[in-house]
């Protein structure tokens, strides 16, 4: 993911206005946090209801994953606020597991038709 960012910021500098680019950026950082709070919540989860005394409190579960969208739609309020390439560059940015996902998808694929499985 960190990859396609870097590709992706250099398409928008390149192509694109900086303020694309700057949205881009923006979107991927968030996209990046996104990732990691998701992991940390599925970990939590996971440990609530495997072990029936776990740390985790439920709301606190709720909260944050509400936070995580909450986070999301206050960046593109501002970034729309600001510059519509902004914002375009932004949801980009916020796209980048999908296409991370994607990429992996390929490569997976490419090594079980290269190995004839």
């Amino acid at each position: 993911m960190l990859v396609l960012a870097g590709v992706g910021t250099i398409v928008c500098l390149v192509f694109f206005r900086w303020q694309a680019a700057a949205g881009f950026v923006i979107g991927a950082v968030i996209s990046y946090f996104n990732q990691r709070w998701l992991e940390r919540a599925i970990e939590a989860l996971g440990e609530r209801i495997t072990k029936q005394q776990s740390s985790e409190r439920g709301g606190t579960l709720v909260v944050r994953a509400v936070l995580r969208y909450v986070l999301i739609a206050a960046g593109a309020y501002v970034i729309f606020d600001v510059s519509l390439a902004g914002l375009y560059g932004f949801l980009g940015g916020v796209c980048l597991p999908i296409a991370a996902i994607a990429c992996e998808v390929a490569a997976e694929v490419f090594i079980m038709l290269r190995r004839g499985t």
